[in-house]
């Protein structure tokens, strides 16, 4: 595992991560956020989905 990517175990911090957020322009981030929130919303929508389409115990 390279410095870039290892985790400071102290901090829990992914230093690589930050690094990568940071050499990308302002408009890059919001963009990777919305595509982060897009996805959690839709992982939420799918389990509701589910659980509202499982059997009630009876």
């Amino acid at each position: 595992m390279s410095k870039e990517t290892k985790i400071d175990r102290q901090s829990g911090v992914d230093r690589g991560l930050v690094a990568m957020f940071l050499r990308m322009l302002p408009e890059e981030r919001v963009k990777a956020n919305d595509n982060a929130l897009r996805t959690i919303q839709e992982l939420r929508d799918a389990y509701r989905r589910q659980k509202a389409d499982e059997p009630k115990p009876r």
